[in-house]
């Protein structure tokens, strides 16, 4: 494989993108027919002209193999990671995936939402592997069946968690095989000489307590007397949303959507040490960090040089008198837990692995955090149904020329006008047409779409505020739906309702509602393969754990009140069109008169942006979904329809109204 990829860039130094192309100098037939028969990607065969955004990646792998063979390395593992190496060595730019390159074959592991994303992305010196699949062996799982025994895999590892590492590491060894640490190989061959960004450093500011509703001293001696319950003496904060959680700071700058900062804390009955970049820790954060009467409490800071974090750790452990079993975490919901570097550093008899007690105690919001979230959405909603009442006109009634891009730049601009915005909590999903059946799609120049009349737009997109983070999905059509449109539409809305609709003792599983949501697609036949549903932040991550509402989840978490979580079901009809409808709900004690069997919990809705009418089959609709639709509708009016009269917008109080309107008792029962 090495000898026929160099053939083809030897051939082609004027222009390397004529190799994304099938070309049978450098991939031979049977390779081209294992992918077909493997239904691996598409787009490769010999007359197949290739989607105008897949990158090719001919070099880059070569260069990756040439510094795998001085390492006598036949494996290397590429996880995804925050400075888009996966991105570069692939291709493939996702939320979601990791990659093993051997010295022959390029695979790729991703989940459904990115399946249609990967097939057009990669080229064709990649196998995709669709995670979740029948006959998809796991990454470990395939390395232990493809290499032959004594042969090498290798990967970094600060970029693995250490759960991830040990269970690999495990898998190769029962096969004779094994994993070893190795520098990172991508950083030696993707350099700033060659167009790789410089890392942009994040300005680190206090959140302040009319936001957090708790100090920092508080969440210390929480956290600590969990350390007790969990019999151990100390914890190591490697999450940089728990990190940001914990000491009450956020991240700010241009170079993320989630406000993080470069980060590590190690926190034990009578110590607590924070490692930030020195450039940015300022008087401010210093006083913020060790206020007056501190001491008294254990809950004084010490802050050091990330750059130093490794060293002063490993000494911190050899100074140690007494042996101090140390919490290391492990994998969660959307975390990878602590890596495998940190592990490492921790001797044997001192650690334990296990899921961190931050989870839980972040995503139960405090009322501060409830009411700050609560009033960020209200903000939110009014920028969405302002931006979506202007795009209606404009496309609808007055024939304007509008793009994903462009659609996406304009939402972003009406969220930064709001009170307290920060910027966007992911990049908007703006997907029109054939591409909103790409699950997670980003519009690019060269997927660009106009947006007319003549199929759906889904948008799913969200901000970052002072006091919350937002993120809603809801799809439009400007002009005439088809009915297969709007059964789909009315399918996936129902589901969105009855989720919202539960009722269930406090803590059930959050694995257990999803086929509330599910149910009416799966009566046709249908599914969407993402989760339903996933917990969200105040001012921290759009995604956070551990609620994530799904049917098929090794570790399912219980759903208690202060918790918000997003209810998102959707339909993807490859090549034609998607549907998603993403509302945020918050998790509230039901008011019950006896506790026979214990507390109860329902769902309110947070997102108050109304639905779209003319994809809904109202006679479809049973009673309590028509209750429960005039109930929101109701709720918006109240909410948001007042601050647009007030502020004298007209428009898009119209556009509201319009769809708002009393629904009437259904045909159904």
């Amino acid at each position: 494989m090495i000898s026929r990829i160099l053939l083809c860039l030897l051939t082609t130094l004027e222009s390397v993108s004529s190799c994304a192309l099938y070309d049978g100098n450098y991939v031979d037939s049977s390779y081209v027919d294992s992918r077909f028969d493997r239904d691996i990607t598409t787009n490769c065969g010999p007359n197949d002209v290739p989607p105008v955004n897949r990158v090719n990646t001919s070099l880059n792998l070569y260069q990756l193999r040439q510094e795998m063979i001085k390492l006598d390395i036949s494996a290397y593992i590429i996880p995804l990671d925050e400075e888009n190496r996966l991105a570069w060595i692939s291709g493939f730019t996702s939320s979601s995936g990791s990659a093993v390159v051997t010295l022959d074959e390029a695979r790729l592991w991703t989940d459904g939402r990115y399946f249609l994303q990967a097939s057009n992305q990669l080229d064709c010196n990649w196998f995709l592997m669709r995670m979740g699949q029948d006959g998809v062996p796991s990454i470990d799982d395939w390395i232990a069946q493809t290499l032959n025994k004594s042969q090498v895999t290798g990967a970094d590892p600060q970029l693995v968690g250490a759960g991830d590492w040990l269970e690999w590491m495990e898998t190769l060894a029962d096969q004779g095989l094994e994993l070893v640490i190795t520098e990172n190989l991508i950083d030696k061959i993707w350099t700033e000489e060659n167009g790789r960004p410089p890392v942009q450093p994040r300005k680190i500011v206090v959140h302040d307590m009319k936001y957090a509703g708790e100090n920092v001293s508080s969440k210390m001696q929480r956290l600590r007397e969990k350390f007790s319950e969990m019999k151990v003496a100390g914890m190591l904060v490697t999450e940089l949303d728990e990190v940001a959680w914990l000491f009450n700071l956020r991240g700010e700058g241009e170079a993320s959507t989630s406000p993080f900062f470069e980060s590590m804390a190690l926190l034990t009955m009578d110590e607590a040490i924070l490692w930030l970049k020195s450039s940015e820790v300022t008087e401010d954060i210093l006083g913020h960090l060790n206020p007056s009467g501190c001491q008294s409490s254990n809950s004084c800071v010490k802050v050091n040089d990330i750059k130093d974090s490794i060293e002063q750790l490993e000494d911190w452990f050899q100074s140690q008198v007494v042996d101090k079993t140390v919490l290391v975490t492990s994998p969660s919901s959307y975390l990878t837990g602590a890596n495998y570097a940190i592990y490492n550093i921790v001797p044997s008899t001192l650690r334990k692995l296990e899921e961190s007690p931050i989870l839980l105690m972040k995503s139960t919001k405090n009322e501060v955090e409830n009411e700050g979230m609560m009033a960020a959405h209200v903000r939110d909603a009014v920028a969405l149904c302002d931006w979506a009442a202007f795009m209606e006109n404009e496309i609808q009634e007055l024939g304007n020329r509008w793009t994903e891009i462009s659609a996406a730049k304009l939402l972003k601009e009406y969220r930064m006008k709001q009170q307290d915005n920060k910027g966007l909590s992911f990049e908007t999903i703006a997907a029109f047409g054939s591409n909103g059946a790409v699950i997670h799609y980003r519009p690019e120049n060269s997927t660009d779409k106009a947006i007319d009349r003549s199929s759906l737009f889904l948008v799913d997109s969200g901000g970052q505020y002072l006091d919350g983070t937002t993120d809603v999905t809801r799809t439009f059509h400007y002009g005439k739906p088809t009915q297969e449109e709007k059964d789909r539409y009315t399918e996936v809305l129902r589901g969105a309702i009855n989720l919202a609709l539960v009722k269930a003792p406090e803590g059930t599983l959050d694995t257990s509602v999803d086929l509330a949501t599910r149910q009416f697609l799966y009566n046709q036949g249908l599914e969407y393969r993402h989760g339903t549903g996933h917990g969200i932040g105040s001012y921290l991550a759009v995604h956070e754990g551990p609620t994530r509402i799904a049917m098929k989840r090794d570790k399912p978490a219980g759903l208690l009140p202060g918790m918000f979580f997003s209810d998102e079901p959707g339909f993807y009809k490859d090549g034609y069109f998607g549907i998603r409808l993403e509302t945020i709900l918050k998790v509230v004690p039901m008011d019950l008169d006896k506790e026979d069997f214990g507390p109860f919990i329902a769902f309110e809705p947070v997102t108050l942006v109304p639905f779209e009418p003319k994809l809904i089959n109202f006679n479809e609709l049973t009673r309590e979904e028509v209750d429960w639709l005039n109930n929101y509708n109701s709720l918006i009016n109240i909410r948001i329809t007042t601050i647009l009269e007030e502020a004298g917008n007209s428009r898009a109080v119209d556009w509201i109204k319009s769809r708002t309107q009393f629904i009437e008792n259904p045909r159904r029962i």
